[in-house]
């Protein structure tokens, strides 16, 4: 009798929830259908038929406001997008290339599709270098009075680029104690099609991978160096770059051809061909090593014209980051007499190790053959016609030597680095040994540095040199 009355129950109330289920299922379709859904997904009451239009318009106004919108955050994005990779190209213009006008870096441009900038929206941009030495030199034997160092040297560069694919460069130089004041370098880079890179103006331009022995092929006029040039360097000077129209076109993805025209005086129109040299160069890289064939011709109004010169050099990257090796031979040929009349050799290595210690080190060798009774044509100030003759400087053989090592690490907050070069000419039997000590940022921007200049052999002398150097990149 129990189960009969729980069997009873459950039909009774399952009846009854259908029952109510039907009900509120009648209701609600009755209900829903006083409601509309607009196509942004938003419920609203059903209205009457003369609001239904205001409604749409109102919702139309909004549509076209919110394409607007994202078509002004698109073009925002965009215009973004582009001033990055503009700004990109610049710092790749401004520093491709050596603050000191060392080794000249290759300028890059994309060959994909050229965008056009307006130039208003890409206004000329400024950067500079000050450095300014003040201290003492004294030389203790032989002895004699300390000489006061002083030196200063700035120089503000400006680039523009209107387009990306063309660019204007160019620096202004003022220089103490020489007074030399002027415009160092200002010409313009174009590339073609993306193809063919051409550049013309003052420029200073180098080929050389050496650091401290001579190799750069394009201003080549002795060949050789002086020692004393490693303890004073000279300082760059409005006349070492001159009027320069490069060439360059890429080979395939594996190489280059370079070739380069200077005029290197200022003469009347009608002598200007007397005056321009020409040098030539076709490289090809093939994994870590780069291979180029070089060639220069002299301005029969050189001051020191050798025969043409031919010759190859080989570079590597093999030793990985931050290494260098290279090799260089230069022959001249005299084609009047067929013959061989000048020969350079040139190797070299350079490793930087940053981890675990920074310590950088070099070494580098040149040997130079010339024929002793060789003598050169050659024109003094005044144009007159006057006779160089090579065995008063280096004779028929020369050696030389060159070697560097620094290192570096942090002692009490500040970075100092030891080091030190030599330099060795076994033909005239003598070579300097400067060791020296650099303190970075005693003082915002400021630098100590100290070396002590050691002479032996033919020329012996010692002394000290102590300089506060203030350096500055704006």
């Amino acid at each position: 009798m129990c189960v009969s009355f729980k069997q009873m129950f459950f039909r009774r109330a399952s009846s009854l929830a259908f029952f109510i289920f039907v009900i509120l299922f009648f209701s609600g379709q009755g209900l829903f259908a006083q409601l509309y859904v607009t196509n942004n997904g938003i419920i609203m009451e059903k209205l009457p038929d003369e609001d239904v239009q205001e409604v749409e318009r109102l919702n139309h106004e909004a549509e076209l406001e919110d394409e607007l919108e994202r078509e002004k955050e698109l073009s925002e994005t965009e215009a973004f997008d582009l001033d990055d990779v503009e700004n990109a190209d610049e710092i790749d213009d401004l520093f491709g290339e050596d603050a000191e006008g060392d080794v000249e870096a290759p300028v890059t441009t994309p060959t994909t599709e050229i965008v056009k900038v307006d130039a208003k929206n890409k206004p000329v941009e400024f950067s500079g270098n000050l450095s300014a030495e003040l201290g003492g030199l004294a030389w203790f034997y032989p002895w004699e009075d300390t000489k006061p160092v002083a030196t200063f040297s700035n120089t503000l560069k400006f680039i523009g680029r209107p387009r990306s694919d063309f660019y204007v460069y160019g620096s202004f130089l003022t220089q103490f104690p020489s007074m030399d004041f002027g415009i160092y370098e200002l010409f313009f880079d174009y590339t073609i099609l993306g193809l063919v890179d051409l550049s013309a103006g003052k420029r200073d331009i180098s080929w050389s991978h050496s650091r401290n022995l001579h190799t750069n092929l394009i201003d080549y006029q002795s060949g050789t160096v002086d020692g004393s040039k490693i303890l004073n360097p000279d300082k760059r000077t409005t006349d070492d770059s001159r009027f320069t129209l490069s060439i360059s076109v890429p080979v395939l993805s594996y190489g280059s051809i370079h070739t380069i025209a200077q005029y290197q005086s200022r003469v009347l129109e009608e002598e200007i061909p007397d005056y321009i040299s020409m040098d030539a160069k076709i490289e090809a890289n093939v994994r870590h090593f780069s291979f180029a064939l070089l060639a220069k011709r002299w301005a029969k109004q050189d001051s020191r014209r050798y025969d043409p010169c031919f010759g190859g050099e080989v570079v590597s990257t093999i030793l990985g980051k931050d290494s260098n090796l290279f090799a260089q031979g230069l022959f001249h040929i005299g084609f009047g007499s067929k013959r061989l009349t000048r020969a350079r050799g040139t190797v070299g290595i350079y490793k930087y190790f940053e981890n675990p210690i920074m310590l950088g080190l070099s070494f580098e060798y040149q040997c130079v053959w010339d024929k002793s009774e060789n003598e050169y044509n050659a024109t003094d100030s005044n144009g007159n016609a006057v006779a160089w003759d090579s065995t008063k400087n280096y004779g028929a053989l020369q050696h030389l030597f060159a070697a560097e090592i620094f290192w570096s690490r942090f002692i009490f907050t500040k970075k100092w680095t030891f080091g030190g070069k030599w330099f060795h000419d076994y033909h005239n039997d003598y070579g300097i040994i400067t060791p020296g000590i650099t303190v970075e940022t005693i003082l915002p921007y400021v630098d100590f540095k100290t070396t002590a200049p050691i002479y032996y052999g033919s020329q012996q002398k010692y002394g000290l040199v102590f300089e506060i150097v203030l350096n500055l990149t704006y």
